[in-house]
């Protein structure tokens, strides 16, 4: 049973029979926790992408930078990082705040 995908997935994925493709796609690629090759690769960066989801449900996607190493991996599924408060929006940790 798949975590990855829903009934709206599954739909397409039946109809355009590509099931089976999908659910390799998950079982090779995606991974529960933070393994070391992606721990090591993520501290390393000076900048990424956040994507978030506001109070209407509409997605939002921004720029996050810094330092190299300013994003830290705390466990396996945690990670953290500075907010700088360039613009006074505080989009994100607002979106992040009200929607986990």
């Amino acid at each position: 049973m798949s975590t990855l995908y829903g009934p709206h997935h599954r739909a397409y994925q039946d109809q355009f029979d590509t099931r089976r493709l999908a659910d390799n796609v998950e079982r090779r690629v995606v991974e529960p926790v933070i393994n070391d090759f992606h721990h090591d690769f993520i501290e390393a960066r000076d900048m990424f992408w956040l994507a978030t989801v506001d109070h209407q449900g509409r997605p939002t996607v921004s720029y996050k930078g810094g330092d190299t190493g300013f994003v830290c991996v705390l466990d396996e599924v945690t990670l953290a990082f500075p907010s700088f408060d360039g613009n006074g929006m505080f989009y994100s940790m607002g979106n992040i705040a009200g929607n986990g």
